[in-house]
């Protein structure tokens, strides 16, 4: 399918929001990626648009300097692209009585802005608690509209800012067990860099989640 670009910014610095308009509407789930195709090749990246904007999608990546990332970034507003296939199975979880722990590192919070984004405009059957951890204010993505999301429960930390008067911890089996003391009745979502997912799996783990109650994907930088 293709898809015209009809807005390309810079949410916050180094942070690069594109959104392409589709020749036709198209079905996904909250959670799910898409690919870009461009001449030097394709990339992954996760929708951020709730399926209810069934004419467009829209991604967010950090501008790591890459030439893929360089050339999506230059591409002019007007300009099409093929988009697709759509996939992924990062989604909401069929149970909706469980309560849901969503962990987040810097751009990974894009899945998640598609499924918050989703359930803002349905009626929300899920507990949700969103734990996001970045360097600073400066650099987090979508930071005034996760404030605003009021179904939720917010947990923001800032692991690099000396301006910022919350929590400045990284996420290890302590924080998590001083959050969720009832350690096994969340389903826990994780998705940022792989290095952080890593380390947040672990630390779930050794908090004493079990395997199953963990579900995670990984942002790689291209």
């Amino acid at each position: 399918m293709l898809g015209k670009i009809i807005e390309r910014r810079e949410i916050t610095h180094g942070t690069l929001q594109v959104v392409f308009k589709l020749s036709q509407p198209v079905n996904f789930k909250p959670g799910q990626y898409f690919f870009v195709n461009l001449p030097m090749g394709r990339k992954q990246f996760s929708i951020n648009n709730s399926p209810n904007q069934s004419n467009i999608l829209t991604l967010t990546t950090r501008l790591t300097g890459s030439d893929f990332k360089n050339a999506l970034n230059e591409l002019p507003i007007g300009a099409e692209v093929e988009l697709g296939p759509i996939a992924g199975i990062f989604t909401l979880p069929e149970d909706q009585t469980k309560p849901l722990v969503f962990i987040a590192g810097g751009i990974g919070i894009t899945p998640f802005m598609s499924m918050l984004r989703y359930l803002r405009e349905t009626e929300n059957p899920y507990k949700i608690t969103l734990v996001y951890s970045n360097r600073n204010q400066a650099s987090t993505a979508f930071l005034n509209e996760v404030s605003d999301f009021k179904f939720i429960k917010l947990i923001l930390t800032m692991t690099d800012d000396p301006n910022w008067i919350g929590e400045k911890r990284r996420i290890d089996a302590g924080f998590i067990k001083e959050y969720f003391p009832n350690i096994n009745e969340n389903l826990y979502m994780v998705v940022g860099p792989p290095a952080m997912v890593e380390a947040v799996r672990k630390a779930l783990e050794e908090a004493g989640v079990s395997k199953e109650n963990i579900k995670f994907e990984n942002f790689t930088g291209y």
